[in-house]
């Protein structure tokens, strides 16, 4: 494992990224009941009421709720200063998150005025107030600039689609602040799933990549061009929509090779899930971006299911949703590893109690937990095609929702069964 170049000293409490981690498989095990409660209905348009809850609750309870509570410790990891009162700005952000979620959720379902408004006044201020924490921290000068640069622009688009959902969500309520255009929709929805969350992975995926697995660094010229380039292909995506896509899964398709290039360099080459789930999605990566650029004719001509839920789907279920499984696997045994470690440096006896980094996560369960993830997936490109067949990705989502629950509550709970051993031989 590579430490080169990190610092661990001023990590904040791991009970403040914990509670945005749990919360995720809850928000993932209530989509899976969206689609079971929805039926069919659900997979007819990106438009459906429910299809608008069950997006927003990947992409805010899972995917979103993940990375705010990463951030809470790589910040200090990477760039050796973290967010200013983490405790209250974590706990305020997290409890207003998951209320704000789960209102938009039902807002959506039922389509009620008091639930929606409630949504846009919980989720403004809890991401108004991470982002603000973040935005003090990235205009410092910092080190490990390759990645910084890339958490800067992820949090630039976290702000425009913050801004920009508002704004549709209270066009929803009759307020119109923006055009009545999809395309306001769809330069929400790309900036979301491309430039806060593919941006993020991408600088994230410079530092762990080498950390967690001996493998290379990432080459000088992706590191350096990759992240600038695709947010400028996101900015010629708002005037010229055709050509910024292009650019877009072109420059993916780069990084999918990169990243499939350097992760087979690795030095350690020992079965490890957690590098499955990256493999996993830059193969995924690589095929969505593909996939676009054939031409619309020929699609329809010899694939019945819809080209656009497609590559979503592949780009949010098998790319981003594989990384964040992934990367979870590997975080939370070797932040609760870190963390007893640093209790023990007043008491060097109490580094008997600390288990190894295999105790945490059982690698059985890993695998497992992998297994379920490519089931689900290849069930969710089923239904896209046959919809009569959503129960049984339902299903199988919410077992994959159980077990990354389930693998979570060993971890934290042995965790905090060990603090207390250390914090009892202080005594």
């Amino acid at each position: 494992m590579k430490l080169t170049g990190l610092s661990f000293d001023a990590l904040p409490p791991i009970d403040l990224p914990f509670r945005f981690f749990i919360c995720a498989p809850f928000f993932m095990l209530l989509c899976a009941g969206v689609i079971l409660v929805s039926g069919e209905s659900l997979w007819l348009s990106r438009w459906q009421p429910s299809m608008l809850a069950l997006i927003h609750g990947f992409t805010l309870g899972f995917l979103t709720m993940v990375m705010l509570g990463a951030l809470l410790q790589l910040l200090p990891v990477i760039a050796g200063i973290g967010i200013v009162k983490p405790r209250p700005v974590a706990c305020f952000s997290h409890a207003l998150l998951s209320l704000g979620t789960l209102s938009l959720m039902a807002g959506f379902m039922y389509f009620d005025a008091l639930l929606i408004y409630s949504a846009m006044l919980l989720l403004a201020l809890a991401l108004g107030v991470y982002i603000a924490a973040l935005i003090w921290v990235l205009i410092k000068k910092l080190s490990q600039g390759d990645s910084i640069w890339g958490f800067r622009l992820a949090t630039f688009s976290l702000l425009v689609v913050t801004l920009l959902g508002l704004a549709l969500l209270a066009r929803n309520l009759g307020v119109e602040w923006i055009p009545t255009t999809k395309m306001v929709t769809n330069v929400h929805a790309l900036w979301g799933l491309t430039g806060w969350a593919g941006i993020l992975i991408i600088a994230v995926s410079f530092q762990v990549i080498p950390m967690f697995h001996v493998a290379p660094a990432f080459p000088l010229w992706v590191r350096r061009f990759l992240i600038p380039a695709i947010f400028i292909a996101l900015i010629l995506s708002i005037a010229f929509p055709t050509l910024g896509l292009a650019a877009i899964n072109g420059l993916h398709a780069i990084f999918a090779l990169v990243l499939l290039f350097v992760i087979h360099q690795r030095k350690r080459k020992v079965p490890d899930t957690s590098i499955r789930y990256w493999q996993l999605g830059a193969l995924a990566l690589l095929l969505s971006s593909l996939l676009f650029f054939i031409p619309e004719t020929l699609w329809n001509r010899y694939l019945a299911v819809n080209k656009t839920h497609l590559l979503v789907a592949l780009f949010l279920f098998f790319y981003l949703m594989s990384i964040i499984q992934g990367m979870l696997l590997k975080i939370l045994p070797f932040l609760s590893y870190t963390h007893l470690q640093q209790r023990c440096l007043i008491n060097f006896e109490a580094m008997q109690y600390i288990p190894n980094m295999h105790e945490f996560l059982n690698k059985k369960h890993g695998q497992w937990l992998f297994y379920l993830h490519i089931i689900s997936g290849l069930l969710l490109i089923f239904v896209l095609a046959w919809p009569s067949l959503y129960a049984a990705f339902a299903v199988s989502l919410a077992l994959e929702s159980i077990g990354l629950l389930a693998i979570m509550l060993k971890i934290m709970s042995l965790y905090f069964a060990v603090n207390t051993k250390i914090s009892q031989a202080a005594k």
